[in-house]
């Protein structure tokens, strides 16, 4: 077992190492960043991220973004339609493959990362880092005080471990494992249910909290589809590989109706979504965004920006 030390306040809690909970495919490893929530909208009841490193508190969307020498924190503000870039500063760099949720104590929880190598990292905010040989969930997401975890890769494959972080007790608890091992997954949270979408899964997958099981929604996307799902008042799906863009009613996950269509197809390894009940906020790559106009039914191309550095 490594020895994760605490090096600072805010890892507190994510720096369990001891705790013999701690012993699966993946372990403690994320960065906890703490925010000044009074610069901020208050956060949306429903939160938005999926499997491409991207959260959203307030009107901001957060997305994590590295190379082999470096790792940013990208904050685009979907109200200015600005966007600021903080240098984390990491001297082993966050890959692209990292999810993020927000918690609601203004902390975003920033978890594994994913290499050619199979490492993760457990990085504070002054940049020191710890490297385990391990892999990375795909999802993950805050609900009722515990951040859960799904689907995941490592060096060694696909696996199903799934997993929640209990914020209170400070331990990690292991659930069922997910039916479908998978990687590319994106959860939404509604009802105290967690509803998970993946490339490789014929179904959505809604997780029961309560009961710990999962159940499947049959749905006509299929297999080997990139798929954001969105919760307002209404369901939203963007269908990331050819750019659709579809709506349920909420509670009903098997009838959907395209209403538009993302130009630019979305093949780009970053995808990522934020919302109001007015536009979807779809940006690509870290430097291309648009947003989708609920009532209007169109897409809008918004201010582009210059990458600090080339996608892998």
């Amino acid at each position: 077992m490594v020895d994760l030390t605490v090096r600072n306040k805010s890892a507190e809690i994510l720096s369990n190492a001891n705790n013999p909970e701690l012993e699966m495919d993946f372990r403690a490893t994320c960065l906890m960043i703490q925010l000044d929530t009074s610069l901020y909208d208050p956060p949306l009841m429903q939160t938005c991220q999926d499997y491409l490193n991207a959260c959203q508190h307030g009107a901001s969307l957060y997305s994590i973004r590295g190379d082999s020498k470096r790792t940013y924190l990208y904050i685009y503000n979907t109200e200015t339609e600005t966007q600021k870039v903080l240098n984390l500063q990491t001297p082993q760099p966050l890959d692209w493959f990292t999810c993020i949720t927000q918690l609601p104590n203004g902390k975003l929880f920033c978890f594994g990362n994913c290499s050619h190598s199979g490492y993760t990292v457990l990085i504070d905010k002054n940049g020191e880092v710890e490297v385990l040989p391990s892999g990375t969930p795909c999802s993950c997401i805050y609900l009722k005080s515990s951040v859960y975890l799904f689907g995941g890769y490592s060096n060694k494959g696909l696996f199903t471990l799934s997993s929640r972080f209990d914020l209170g007790r400070n331990r990690w608890i292991q659930l069922t494992p997910i039916p479908q091992p998978d990687y590319e997954c994106h959860s939404l949270m509604f009802n105290r249910n967690i509803l998970i979408s993946g490339r490789y899964s014929r179904n959505l997958l809604l997780y029961s909290v309560d009961i710990d099981s999962f159940s499947a929604i049959p749905y006509e996307f299929g297999e080997r589809k990139r798929k954001i799902l969105i919760n307002l008042e209404r369901s939203y799906l963007i269908e990331c590989d050819e750019g659709g863009i579809y709506e349920s009613e909420i509670g009903s996950y098997i009838n959907w109706r395209q209403i538009g269509k993302a130009a630019i197809y979305c093949i780009a390894r970053q995808v990522y979504c934020s919302y109001n009940k007015e536009f979807i906020h779809i940006g690509i790559e870290g430097s291309d965004y648009f947003k989708f106009d609920l009532n209007e039914r169109k897409l809008i191309a918004l201010k582009k920006y210059k990458m600090l550095f080339k996608s892998k």
